[in-house]
């Protein structure tokens, strides 16, 4: 009798997140500008006058990964609380046929970015003797909120077969969804 419960209260809620979920993205979704900016730090110095103080950066841990001639420091800045899951970073140069990755450093991590707060970024570029044009970016999925949010939970509830998560899991597989999302840094020759 309970299984037979739990799977119809299942139905009834995906049904209700579907329908949701379908009014929801039959309207007209704005498109807002990225709220995201990354820009490019001296080695040794604290950066432009815009840069955010020292004591607001969070540091990145591949700080020591680059020897100084082969990395590029950046502060990515925001205009508004965002959270991010970071996927990777990395540097791309331009060829004939277009942009090409150069390096890319897998990240899966969580920035939690607020005004007036940077988050350093470390990346390796190409060697100043190359003369290549290049230009570093970041890969990022959205935080998942509302009725896509709920649908993740609900298929992983449903998967798991119980609606209290007791294997200590972030229910959806994370709430960052990979939707394809990059940002990238104005192009640097040197």
């Amino acid at each position: 009798m309970k299984k037979i419960s739990f799977l119809a209260n299942g139905l009834l809620l995906v049904a209700f997140v579907g329908v949701i979920a379908s009014l929801r993205s039959s309207g007209a979704r704005s498109q807002s500008p990225n709220p995201l900016r990354i820009d490019r730090q001296k080695s040794g110095d604290a950066g432009s006058e815009a840069a955010a103080p020292a004591t607001n950066v969070i540091s990145d841990f591949y700080n020591r990964k680059y020897s100084m001639a082969q990395r590029a420091k950046f502060h990515v800045t925001t205009s508004q609380p965002i959270a991010i899951g970071v996927f990777a970073t990395g540097v791309q140069i331009r060829t004939d046929s277009g942009w090409e990755p150069f390096s890319e450093e897998p990240r899966n991590e969580t920035w939690r970015l607020k005004p007036g707060l940077a988050r350093e970024m470390y990346v390796e570029r190409p060697q100043r003797e190359t003369g290549l044009p290049w230009r570093a970016y970041v890969r990022y999925g959205t935080e998942m909120r509302g009725p896509q949010l709920w649908k993740w939970q609900l298929r992983e509830a449903w998967q798991i077969r119980s609606f209290s998560n007791w294997t200590g899991q972030a229910w959806g597989g994370g709430r960052f969804k990979n939707d394809g999302n990059e940002f990238f840094t104005e192009e640097f020759s040197e």
